[in-house]
């Protein structure tokens, strides 16, 4: 009778054991397949699903699934249209590791634009467009109350990269975590967005821990993880990632006016429409705002054929005629802010009042 007493407590024990085990697993945060959604719901992960954490300075983490993205083709009949441009890059035939990485939490908006850019002009560095309030005001104008909060807009791919080397320079005290350099072998920072040569052939030193623009798998991974969230979405590998016909954290399918006005800015008219404030649409799974829509962003990539077999980290094409920009914006029918929509035809100088950017870091 004593030892079935004793055995007792000890089930009783080893009960209480497992249930606080569970109650701390479960209550952390940060914990991979947290939903994002802000109510404090998490939901186990069935594997390696990849995590995020809010690093309260305005930027997410990102920390993909350590096995990869294992690509998929999808049905051809559930896309806007037939050509390869609508498929995204995590295709069928691909498997895309992705190293831990910081991405900016909206789209750089005009009044930080606006002040590395004077701060950078008095440093020697040098410009060939000044940018714009959004759709508003004169080019390198001051920012004004009502439009600084706009993404800056009519900035080219070069303008970007030189941006993204004075704003590491200001925030970090000097030049040497610069991303942007002339070549792999000389090392000098890119500082003039005006010599054309030079800036199309840069080479991104992802060692450095300075601010850049995402490369085009960072950008579409981040528009489209949902963990283990299936709404809406498709499994790649371990990971569900928005269906690439949806705009960046829909709860439905792009010709869904509704889900699509949750998350992004878009459809308005040339003549009256204009860039909104960054942040104001609901935030994606990562808590990322206008993913999809007020304007395209620029990526670092070349457009190319997509490389097959397994990559880590991958840039793009070694070269070609256009950068890549993604996302859709104001001025875009709802078809052109899905997630896997791929404009090729983006040449570095080109801007105008619907293309921004946001930025990126490498965190190793």
């Amino acid at each position: 009778m004593k030892g079935k007493n004793r055995n007792t407590k000890v089930l009783g024990f080893s009960i209480v054991l497992l249930l606080a085990a569970l109650l701390v697993c479960t209550s952390c945060p940060g914990t991979v397949g947290s939903s994002g959604s802000g109510n404090g719901e998490i939901t186990p992960p069935s594997g390696d699903v990849g995590s995020f954490e809010d690093t309260g300075d305005g930027f997410i983490k990102i920390t993909p699934p350590a096995a990869g993205i294992t690509g998929m083709d999808p049905d051809p009949a559930s896309l806007p249209g037939t050509e390869d441009y609508w498929k995204g890059v995590f295709c069928e035939g691909r498997k895309v590791k992705l190293s831990s990485y910081m991405m900016g939490k909206t789209e750089v908006p005009y009044e930080l634009w606006y002040e590395v850019r004077v701060w950078a002009e008095g440093k020697g560095y040098t410009f060939a467009n000044k940018g714009c309030e959004g759709r508003h005001g004169n080019g390198g104008a001051a920012p004004t109350e009502g439009n600084k909060k706009h993404p800056v807009t009519t900035a080219s791919w070069r303008d970007c990269i030189v941006w993204c080397n004075a704003y590491t320079e200001k925030v970090k005290g000097s030049d040497s975590e610069c991303v942007y350099r002339k070549s792999k072998t000389d090392t000098t920072v890119l500082k003039d967005a005006t010599k054309d040569t030079e800036c199309d052939a840069t080479y991104a030193d992802m060692s450095k821990k300075g601010y850049r623009l995402p490369t085009e798998a960072e950008w579409e991974y981040a528009a489209r993880w949902q963990g283990n969230d299936n709404t809406n979405a498709d499994k790649y590998g371990e990971v569900w990632l928005t269906k690439l016909n949806s705009a960046s954290g829909a709860k439905g399918t792009w010709n869904d006016a509704e889900k699509t006005g949750e998350v992004a800015w878009y459809g308005e008219q040339w003549s009256t429409g204009s860039t909104h404030p960054v942040g104001k649409k609901r935030a994606n799974a990562l808590g990322l705002y206008d993913m999809s829509g007020n304007v395209w962003e620029w990526c670092f990539d070349w457009y190319g054929n997509i490389e097959a077999g397994d990559v880590t980290d991958p840039r793009g094409a070694a070269s070609g005629s256009g950068r890549v920009i993604r996302g859709g914006s104001w001025g875009s029918g709802a078809e052109d802010c899905v997630v896997g929509k791929r404009i090729h035809d983006a040449s570095p100088h080109f801007s105008n009042v619907t293309l921004g950017f946001r930025v990126a870091m490498s965190k190793n």
